[in-house]
């Protein structure tokens, strides 16, 4: 009799950990994510991801901290630009602005300049506001390779009381601010090999070396295949914005607040620095099945090699410029096994960071 119970009960835990584990169809899809990956370049940092994943968002520069800065906006428009297809998109834009309505104030365009400045960039300079004569936003379009930017930057030179915002009162001219998107634009290169792609900010194929005193960017990876699957990436190196409580304290509330059901929260550790993630998975309120992976950096003395870092995996839902709500296309066990490919292959670049004198 003992003998039967213990074939029993060895047939019954072999049953449950067979179901606990992934089906073959799982194995194959996880296969297919994880088995090819390639190494993106994000930030300071180079991670792997799917082979057909592609890169886009934006960082913002900040020359100076405190209340005494500037900054420049640098965002990509496109992976795979020429130089004629950007002019044509530009003169489009240009020729939007320019036959639109015009200044209430001047009764003159909004279009106060646009150029072709070497084989490369073309720089536009509107009115930034359609009632006030005052403020003027630039824009420097530059292909990088196959890579299309689009730098920006605000001049307030006019506008009522921006001398109390600006470094000692003084308010920046057109041209000063022009001057600083043409300096950072001459510190763009592509990015050859992730690895080794040296100082600066990396914006998945390009790499900003420039001499800036803090930076936040907003990234995105996203893929054809699955349109549900976003991964989103936060960063900002010096000054996390508020003063947020840890990641686990803030998924308690929304435990309590929400029905979802955790699949693993807890401590762990990303590229050397000390953070916390949570998983969990759920329902929307159109009844879609949804997948919600998040991971934070936790330390008291972040850099620009070690920033405030935060990822967010999404599967399900509505996705990015989509009308329709799907169910998840990932399995929470494929969700997973891509979330820890990435997460543990996330790195600190070699030299990324310049020495500043």
């Amino acid at each position: 009799m003992k003998v039967f119970w213990r074939h029993a009960l060895s047939a019954l835990l072999i049953v449950s950990l067979t179901a606990c584990g992934p089906t073959s169809k799982e194995k194959q899809m996880i296969a297919d994510l994880t088995t090819h990956m390639k190494p993106v370049c994000v930030g300071r940092f180079v991670m792997n991801v799917p082979q057909d994943m592609t890169f886009g968002g934006y960082v913002t520069l900040y020359y100076g901290l405190d209340e005494n800065y500037q900054t420049v906006d640098v965002r990509i428009e496109s992976l795979d630009a020429t130089l004629e297809s950007m002019r044509n998109q530009m003169n489009a834009t240009a020729r939007e602005i320019d036959q639109g309505d015009k200044n209430r104030q001047t009764k003159k365009s909004m279009l106060l300049d646009y150029r072709f400045l070497e084989n490369n960039m073309i720089y536009l300079r509107k009115q930034g506001d359609l009632i006030s004569a005052t403020g003027s936003d630039h824009e420097l379009h530059l292909l990088v390779g196959k890579t299309q930017l689009i730098l920006k930057a605000d001049s307030y030179e006019g506008v009522p009381e921006a001398g109390r915002y600006a470094p000692n009162g003084k308010v920046e001219t057109p041209e000063q601010v022009a001057a600083r998107l043409f300096k950072v634009a001459s510190q763009i290169r592509a990015v050859d090999d992730p690895e080794t792609a040296g100082p600066g900010f990396c914006l998945g194929p390009v790499v900003i070396d420039s001499d800036n005193d803090e930076e936040a960017a907003q990234l995105y990876l996203k893929t054809e295949k699955y349109p549900d699957l976003l991964i989103t990436i936060y960063s900002k190196a010096l000054t996390p914005d508020g003063d947020e409580k840890p990641l686990l304290e803030r998924a308690t509330h929304t435990e309590s607040r929400f029905e979802v059901d955790v699949i693993r929260k807890g401590n762990i550790a990303m590229a050397g620095m000390k953070g916390q993630e949570w998983l969990v998975k759920g329902t929307d309120d159109h009844d879609k099945r949804v997948l919600l992976f998040r991971t934070e950096s936790m330390h008291s003395d972040p850099t620009l090699s070690r920033p405030f870092l935060s990822m967010k995996l999404r599967a399900g839902g509505q996705p990015p410029d989509k009308r329709e709500y799907v169910d998840s296309s990932l399995t929470p066990r494929e969700a997973m096994a891509l979330w820890d490919a990435i997460i543990s292959s996330v790195q600190p670049r070699a030299n990324a960071v310049r020495p500043k004198p």
